[in-house]
């Protein structure tokens, strides 16, 4: 230490003696350099910083460049002796070029350049399948939306962000549970076995609800046949390329942003508050069913007058037996429900890069509580992020990109599991007269089913980790022309699930507490996938003249391995702990394991003549693991052209009003591999068996079932037109496709085999669909002067639909119960409603309706006034459904269609004076919907009697006073499995589930810079922003018009399974330092 403390002086005046002695040389070679020098300015004269400044050598073929800085100057200082072509570029500006400066010792050169903006339209980098394009250049169906759609807003994944901004990517939610992420679909129905787009991020398959909306930098969804091709097997309904943020050459930039508000639960259901009336009514409901009335329901009646005679009497009574008379007035979803769920996100970036090196660092945090207002779900979730890029030499790049992703969502045990959950149970027992707990302090039986499940019933913990990390390398050689990539993918995917039941217990009767649920238990599961992926590919270009060519060609594999395993135990003998070591019951065991790969190669060929005429082929030769050895691999090819008509010289005069218009067209055919990973094995199941044999059940296995040897690849055939518009100097944009997507040789089951074979039939290659529709969408931007001030406003929107029928299937007698030839998919086939019998001597007279339901009338034998009354549209004097096929159905009609038609989506948006708007909408234009049976926040009470009562049925049913109700008398169980005549579909009660939806509206103010920069803030942004705000649709308001399915019986939609979807308010700030 010392002895470096007496060395450094020693060196300091050594480096100052040894810079005196070079200041010559320094001074005499800048004398003799060459000086170059420029300023760069756009069309309006602003300096344009950041442009690529290239000297390039024209006889050694050397290059040396420099960027232009914020004055928009640039200079080399040294270059050699020789003649020089100089060239500048800057995205979004046409390249300029110099050419023959001669340069020597002598020389002092300074050039003035002046750039041209290029068509913004046109010009627009989209990225597509192994690279990007400009738009001019595409000729397939493709569509991008930038990082802009997902800024100040309070979502928490991208399914939210893309949901109605683009044509026919089709994004639904099922609940609006915290984790839940969103279904993607594209252009309608696409298989008979499923099928959805392939999201890749940064190029390597993942969940794309599961990427933090901040880190996208864009998204690109790749529609047709001709696009998608190069993806092959996965990419037979599309593509959606997700691209992350990275850094970039220039200074640090940190970014933070903040969002903090809470959410609300929508569609609560309304419900008559007043006990007596509640009581009064769900007694006539079972009068109705079983002709008198329910003795228990007298009791409570009679005791709930007393207690308003008297208020000081206890919410239960007891009645002569000893048994429990109800007599509460509880507001059951004011108790159930919280009206303010805390809601917080953050965000960190950093950012930057020199030369070399470029960099970008992000993490994120999310936590969002639940609906409950007792021991309510809770979900947090963590990611974290790197990309780091490394030119190691001028021909070479070097990257890596990670990814880490943790969500934890920790829920009562009654929240998900089973079919009598905790929101079912509330709209099974929540009628006011009801009481939560007893007057000694313990559960009553609807407190213990609907509170006690969520406080007493255990906890269920699932928490999902992601790690992903890419290494990859990006070389390029002959001047550019020649670009080989390869890039290497690893990705670990655990998920870990615990559930800790506890069994639930209530006073049944007063001074005895009875087991309502099984023994405790405790059950847990681990599943592990480890995915890998491989690319490597190579492309060649060249221009030469006004020919440009283009071609790819490259090698994918990718491989999965999947690893399950469970275990469960009866008899927890500890509250504290959760663990199998802690139960006294035997345990049970279970694991599974399964694999697929993949792999192929690909190629893409592309050419244009003088930018005008386009015309590019893609294909790939894939082999699936999925399939018998003999029909693993196929080659899937596909060609698209364009013609940009305004670039020809008769288009000259419309050039003004018409600055751009695209026509293309493609067709391509894709396998699609979505079966399962063993499917052309013969598999047996091994379990015990139903009968005792030396008083124990044996093991037992069935005959295994039959394979087809030809099972082979699904195959997805796209012809698409399409036209791409730039009007009124870009300022109105325009797009449409039309398309016909035709899936054929789809898995099915063959041909009915003898019973006497005792086993199944086969699946083989059988059926085939047709899937025609349309897309459109609109832009328009522009900036006007308002109050002296710039004004910029701009209107997106976005139209879509489609329309899909059966063209072979096998069921010669077209049973509407199947798939058949002809067939238009969401048909819904029901009875046609004449309205409700106004006297019982006019049902007599009427056709027998008895077929229609499995229970006959149950006092009357026949329907009586306030009945439902259907048409006899065949005339035979029987309502029924014939033979149940095209032929003969009977009096069944083609009543409506499940499918969402017209799907759209409005984005509005303003800014003035640093204050922004956004605002936008999202619907569909049609779309129908039944029911279904067990619909009970539908039915209410005529699903079963004790239901609440709601006040869409309150005073809507029909009585002798009332003929014109929705509703016909009251009478339980006529919705109910196998009830009555409300479970079939009829065109009375056929629900419109067209709607609008105000999904988002931001108000934000950025801070004038003249302050932030005071306190080195590059830019602050505040804003508001509210989610889901409000909704137009005739669709009664038991359902959520999103939540609801595209199956013609909507079965449990309204049961009261489904999380209430939520309307969030949130307050954010986004700050660049």
């Amino acid at each position: 230490m010392k002895f470096t403390k007496q060395l450094l002086p020693l060196l300091r005046h050594c480096h100052a003696f040894f810079l005196m002695c070079l200041l010559p040389v320094f001074v005499q070679a800048q004398s003799a350099a060459p000086m170059i020098k420029g300023v760069i300015h756009d069309e309006k004269g602003a300096a344009l910083i950041g442009v690529t400044v290239v000297a390039m050598d024209v006889e050694k073929k050397t290059k040396t460049g420099t960027l232009s800085d914020e004055n928009g100057k640039f200079s080399f200082a040294a270059l050699p002796k020789g003649k020089y072509n100089f060239s500048f570029s800057l995205i979004g500006y046409e390249k300029k070029e110099y050419t023959g400066y001669e340069v020597d010792k002598d020389s002092h050169i300074t050039l003035a350049v002046k750039m041209q903006q290029e068509d913004k339209l046109l010009s627009q980098v989209v990225v597509v399948g192994y690279g990007t394009r400009k738009k001019e250049e595409i000729t397939g169906a493709v569509n991008q939306a930038g990082k802009e759609v997902f800024q100040s807003r309070p979502i928490t994944n991208v399914a939210q962000g893309l949901q109605g901004v683009i044509p026919n990517l089709n994004i639904t939610f099922s609940d609006g549970r915290a984790d839940r992420g969103g279904t993607f679909n594209l252009r309608g129905f696409t298989s008979i076995n499923g099928g959805g787009p392939l999201v890749l991020i940064d190029g390597v398959e993942g969940d794309i609800n599961l990427i933090n909306p901040e880190d996208v930098e864009s998204v690109s969804v790749l529609k047709d046949a001709a696009s998608s091709a190069i993806y092959g097997a996965r990419a037979a309904f599309g593509v959606i390329l997700v691209t992350t943020k990275k850094g970039a050459k220039g200074k640090v930039s940190l970014h933070y942003s903040n969002n903090l508000g809470y959410s609300s639960p929508m569609g609560i259901p309304k419900v008559i508050k007043d006990p007596l009336e509640a009581a009064t009514i769900q007694n006539e409901a079972y009068r109705g069913y079983y002709g008198g009335d329910n003795p228990d329901m007298l009791l409570v009646i009679d005791y709930l007058k007393k207690r308003q005679a008297d208020p000081s009497l206890p919410t239960m009574g007891i009645d002569a037996n000893g048994k429990w008379i109800r007599g509460g007035n509880t507001d059951w979803y004011k108790e159930f429900f919280n009206d303010r769920q805390p809601f917080a996100k953050n965000f960190l970036s950093l950012s930057g890069g020199s030369d070399k090196v470029n960099y970008y660092i992000s993490g994120g945090a999310q936590s969002q509580d639940g609906t409950f207002r007792v021991a309510t779900d809770k979900y947090r979730r963590y990611n974290f992020r790197t990309r780091l890029e490394l030119q190691a030499a001028d021909w070479i790049k070097i990257y890596t990109n990670s990814e880490y992703d943790q969500g934890k969502n920790d829920a009562p045990n009654k929240f998900v599991n089973g079919n009598f959950n905790a929101y079912r149970y509330l709209s099974l027992f929540a009628s006011p007269y009801e009481v939560i707990k007893t007057p000694n302090g313990n559960w009553s039986q609807a407190g213990m089913l609907v509170f006690g499940s969520l406080l007493d019933g255990g906890r269920e913990i699932q928490t999902r980790q992601i790690f992903r990390n890419t290494v990859g390398f990006k070389t390029n050689f002959f001047d550019n022309t020649l670009r080989i990539n390869g890039d290497a993918t690893l990705v670990q995917n655990q998920n870990r699930y615990e559930r800790k039941a506890r069994q639930l217990k209530y006073e049944n009767v007063p001074g005895n507490i009875a087991s309502y649920s099984n023994p405790d238990f405790y059950y847990t599961s681990f599943d592990e996938n480890i995915y890998s992926v491989v690319n490597l590919y190579a492309e060649y270009e060249r221009h030469l003249g006004k020919h440009h060519i283009d071609l790819l060609a490259g090698y994918n594999q990718e491989q999965s391995n999947y690893k399950w395993f469970s275990a469960s135990a009866e008899n927890n003998m500890t509250d504290n702990y959760a663990s199998l070591n802690l139960t006294s019951g035997p345990k049970t065991v279970s694991d599974n394991k399964s694999d697929w790969a993949l792999r192929g190669i690909f190629y893409r060929a592309s050419y244009n003549f003088d930018r005008r005429y386009f015309i590019e082929a893609n294909g790939r030769y894939d082999g699936t693991s999925r399939f018998p050895s003999g029909s693993r691999f196929g080659f899937f090819p596909s060609v698209s052209a364009g013609w940009l008509m305004s670039e020809e010289k008769f288009f000259t005069a419309l050039k003004p009003a018409v600055n751009s218009l695209k026509l293309r067209a493609s067709y391509g055919s894709l396998g699609n591999q979505q079966t399962g990973n063993y499917a052309y094995y013969s598999t047996m199941s091994i379990s015990k068996i139903g009968a005792i044999l030396d008083g124990d059940r044996p093991l037992g296995t069935y005959a295994p079932g039959l394979v087809a040897k030809s099972l082979t690849w699904e195959t997805a055939r796209t012809l698409d037109f399409g036209m791409d518009m730039g009007l009124f100097n870009n300022r109105l944009e325009l797009g449409a496709d039309w398309y016909n997507r035709q899936t054929i040789n789809m898995l099915t089951k063959s041909k009915s085999l003898p019973a006497v074979l005792g086993t199944g039939e086969p699946r083989t290659n059988a059926a085939d669909l047709s899937t025609k529709g349309w897309e459109l969408s609109l832009k328009w931007r522009d900036e006007l002067q308002l109050a002296g001030k710039p004004f910029g406003y701009n209107v997106a929107v976005v139209l879509s639909d489609s329309r899909t029928t059966i063209t072979r299937y096998d069921n010669p007698s077209k049973y509407l119960g199947d798939y058949y030839e002809g067939q238009v998919l969401g048909g819904i086939w029901g009875y046609i409603t004449e309205g409700f019998f106004q006297t019982d001597d006019e049902s007599l007279k009427h056709a027998n309706q008895e077929k229609v339901s499995a229970i006959p009338y149950k006092v009357s034998g026949h329907p009586l006034a306030g009945d439902i009354k259907f048409k006899d549209v065949n005339g035979d004097n029987v309502i029924w459904q014939g033979q149940y096929t095209l032929d003969d159905h009977g009096d069944l009609e083609l009543i409506g269609n499940t499918t969402p038609r017209y799907a759209y989506g409005v984005n509005l948006g303003a800014n003035w004076m640093n204050f922004d708007v956004n605002v936008f909408f999202q619907g569909i234009g049609k779309k129908d919907f039944w029911p279904g049976s067990e619909s009970g926040n539908f039915w209410g009470f005529y699903n079963r009697w004790n239901q609440p009562v709601y006040e869409h049925i309150f005073n809507n049913y029909w009585t002798p006073e009332h003929t014109d109700a929705y509703f016909p008398r009251l009478r339980a169980y006529q919705a109910l499995n196998g009830g009555n005549a409300l479970t079939v579909a009829q065109t009375r009660y056929l629900q419109n589930a067209a709607y609008l939806r105000l999904k988002n509206l931001s108000i934000g103010y950025t801070i004038p810079s003249l302050i932030t920069k005071k306190v080195r803030v590059e830019r602050a942004r505040i804003y508001f922003s509210g989610q889901n705000l409000f909704t137009w649709t005739k669709l009664s308001k038991a359902f959520d018009p999103e939540a609801i399915g595209d199956e013609p019986d909507g079965g449990s939609n309204g049961n009261g399974f489904v999380y209430p979807m939520q309307r969030t308010y949130t307050f954010g700030i986004d700050i660049n330092f």
